[in-house]
């Protein structure tokens, strides 16, 4: 059991320091599929970077592009942007590279206003 245990800390540690972009991810369950290099976190997902913020029922990183795919109902994320704070919620997130995704009834609000729709795309700042 703690060969296991120990093994699957250093796969997640060796991962998370082979990604170009940090970030933190801490959920109830993970599930690790070392054949298709997924990693799925189940169940009171937060993830955290420098860019971006959520809380998520499911999350999956694909360690072969570091693509990011996330559901919940809904998702609860902020951001910012030139120093603002930006807060919102959509029912799927995606990132790739540093593109954010925002799928299926999004709402965003800013500077006092709340945009609808059902899809939003929004280039992160690149790290330097």
């Amino acid at each position: 059991m703690f060969y296991r245990s120990f093994l699957l800390f250093l796969l997640i540690f060796l991962a998370s320091k082979a990604s170009s972009t940090e970030y933190e991810i801490q959920a109830e369950m993970v599930e690790i599929d070392t054949e298709k290099n997924f990693i799925k976190y189940l169940e009171k997902v937060t993830f955290n970077s420098n860019e971006i913020s959520f809380k998520a029922n499911e999350l999956i990183v694909n360690q072969n592009n570091e693509q990011i795919d996330a559901s919940g109902s809904p998702i609860e994320l902020s951001f910012r942007e030139n120093g603002e704070k930006i807060n919102g919620q959509a029912n799927k997130l995606q990132i790739i590279q540093n593109t954010l995704f925002l799928r299926d009834n999004v709402i965003i609000f800013r500077q006092g206003n709340e945009i609808k729709t059902q899809e939003v795309k929004i280039i992160l700042k690149e790290n330097d």
